[in-house]
């Protein structure tokens, strides 16, 4: 006779055959986790070790209290063991799907699946950015479906068997002391860390998804009068509040003739690949301009990259520009100059919500629904339909045209004739990318900014051919880079390594001729050095965090942003910062050439301080 088959269950036997079920999954839960530690480079020392390792069993133990708790009150209303089953094999095995796809995001990104991940998984034509192929796909369908059979198995073996057995008390008694042990000493251990600013312990503390930190800084400082570790300098956010921007009107003076405007943006374009393999059409024509050597993108993603590029402000501000629907001043200014607008996008506008924050003024000026269904069909596209707005256009006006190419965004998609660069893969499987698969990878991303590379070498002939060199200002740059593992990390937005965060940058200004300009800019740069040549006075200060890039003066560290941090970056050192609340001391400090970590970084922030506390004040200027 067994649990399922029994006609009256005692409530005693059915919470051991919870317990058994729970157990074998706590110990599933906890070979899964290990995951995350060997995807995080870097973790080295004694006290790291220890912590992560025991953070993994308490997280886990946690969890699984819980639902021991919960699928014990259940059993009180479900008195049929049958349906009790069915109830937790799925809840459990729903539990493992997104532990699955939070380490498959992990192992590429090294976040866990947050507001950005539910906003492309959810939002109609975000999707499209995920690039997910076949293969990855089937992968995880296939891990699923492995879990759930393993769950029907172990749900038997608790229920039919297990649940019988006269021992189970004790063991159910024994392993819940031990779980609370475990919690209790890992939440100790890491208090104490925090207390003392054992800094190897506390930067793992987002190392697990749904990790509860538990401090007591303030009760020994304000109860004990105990002399503590500074609470960490970085962890603070702007506040919410009302827009204060600009922060005073902008002024004109001179009434010369405008030039027209092109900026052109290659995503994922990172600062190396300016070179005569693959991107010769636009490294010919730099030798007619400008070459910025050491440009910052102002994220290390297309939402904070282009953001930054027309606001000129920190990524932070991302959501209150986007919650008062703020469009930036620049082209506030160009409207009011008369200008003409084509704007142009091989990708969605409508996430990232560009439509309702850097355009939200032109939505009839824009074009992005470009025929095909990838980048391969539609960059050719996007180069067609400038031209012809190039031959319709009122010739009376000056114009701003913004082109935005996305082929070089994973999977690097691009026609036949560009798979230059072998051994490609144009099919990546995510689940199972990793180091070896980076160099397929790292051809078929070269591949597809050659492609590009030969779109906007068809843009720049036009624009020569129409005669229009000789009145045009003309940008071309990357909205951040991209990276194949040469810092241990992959593809955009997982880290702030220079593969990430450095693109390159091309400015041809007419009559200025060719130069390479060594000192470090930014994104944030532009809209200044841009409304400085358009003849306006009013202090870049008043409406961004850049200056003049022309202007050598007033170069010092740049700062790039991401979802949920931003990095303050000088030629020696990257100091990550978080930008959310919830984040407090977890920042870190990493060599920004090679980005392995800075293990005195406390000596490092302490040096730093001034700066960092002007990037700070910067995140909350333009606020009420």
């Amino acid at each position: 006779m067994d649990v399922l088959h029994h006609s009256r269950p005692t409530g005693r036997t059915i919470l051991k055959a919870v317990f058994w079920f729970l157990l074998f999954n706590f110990i599933l839960t906890a070979c899964l986790g290990y995951a995350y530690i060997v995807f995080m480079p870097g973790i080295e020392g004694p006290a790291s070790s220890v912590f992560v390792h025991g953070a993994l069993l308490s997280n886990a133990a946690m969890v699984y209290l819980a639902l021991f708790v919960i699928f014990a009150l259940v059993s009180l209303l479900v008195r049929k063991p049958a349906l009790l089953t069915g109830i937790m094999v799925a809840a459990v095995t729903f539990l493992h799907m997104l532990n699955v796809l939070d380490i498959i995001i992990f192992r590429i990104f090294r976040y866990h699946i947050n507001s950005m991940v539910l906003t492309l998984v959810f939002t109609e034509g975000a999707r499209d950015s995920l690039h997910i192929g076949l293969g990855t796909v089937l992968t995880y369908a296939a891990g699923i479906c492995g879990i759930i059979g393993l769950e029907i198995y172990l749900a038997g073996v608790s229920f039919k068997r297990l649940a019988l057995k006269p021992f189970t008390g004790k063991v159910v008694a024994t392993c819940l002391v031990l779980a609370m042990t475990i919690i209790a000493a890992d939440k100790a251990a890491y208090a104490v860390a925090d207390l003392y600013g054992v800094k190897d312990v506390t930067r793992y503390n987002r190392l697990f998804p749904l990790y509860q930190r538990v401090t007591v800084k303030h009760f020994a400082r304000e109860r004990l009068g105990m002399k503590t570790e500074p609470d960490d300098m970085l962890a603070v956010r702007h506040k919410g509040g009302t827009l204060n921007y600009p922060r005073e009107p902008l002024v004109r003076q001179g009434t010369g003739e405008l030039p027209n405007i092109i900026w052109i943006v290659v995503d994922a374009w990172r600062f190396d690949m300016l070179d005569a393999d693959v991107a010769p059409n636009i490294l010919e024509f730099s030798k007619s301009a400008l070459v910025f050597r050491k440009h910052y993108s102002g994220g290390n993603a297309t939402r904070f990259g282009i953001f930054t590029l027309f606001y000129g402000v920190y990524g932070s501000y991302w959501q209150s520009f986007l919650a008062e629907g703020q469009s930036p001043v620049l082209l506030d200014e160009l409207m009011k100059l008369g200008y003409d607008f084509r704007i142009i996008s091989s990708s969605s506008l409508s996430n990232p919500e560009f439509r309702r924050t850097a355009f939200v003024k032109l939505g009839r000026f824009i074009t992005d629904d470009l025929p095909g269904v990838r980048a391969d069909t539609r960059d050719p596209a996007l180069v067609e339909t400038f031209i012809g707005w190039l031959g319709e256009r009122d010739v009376k006006k000056p114009f701003f045209a913004f082109l935005f190419f996305d082929a070089p965004h994973g999977p690097y998609i691009y026609p036949d004739e560009f798979d230059r660069y072998k051994p490609s893969n144009r099919s990546p499987n995510y689940v199972t990318t990793g180091k070896k698969e980076a160099l397929p990878l790292y051809n078929s991303y070269r591949n597809a900014v050659c492609f590009d590379d030969h779109l906007v070498g068809k843009v720049l002939g036009e624009v020569k051919k129409r005669g229009l060199l000789e009145d045009t200002v003309i940008l071309i740059t990357g909205d951040h880079g991209e990276e194949f593992y040469e810092s241990g990390f992959w593809g955009h937005t997982s880290a702030f390594s220079k593969y990430q965060s450095r693109v390159s940058f091309v400015l041809y200004v007419p009559g200025r001729g060719h130069g390479v300009v060594e000192y470090p800019t930014s994104h944030h740069d532009v809209a200044p050095t841009f409304l400085k040549m358009l003849g306006y006075v009013t202090p870049a200060g008043a409406y961004s965090l850049g200056s003049d890039m022309l202007d050598p003066a007033g170069h010092g560290d740049k700062v790039v942003s991401g979802w949920n941090e931003a990095a303050i970056i000088d030629p020696q050192y990257t100091v990550v910062m978080p930008t959310e609340s919830y984040m407090a001391g977890s920042s870190e400090v990493r060599w920004t050439e090679s980005y392995k970590r800075v293990y005195n970084e406390g000596a490092v922030i302490r040096e730093k301080r001034e700066e960092i506390l002007a990037v700070m004040k910067g995140m909350s200027v333009f606020l009420r």
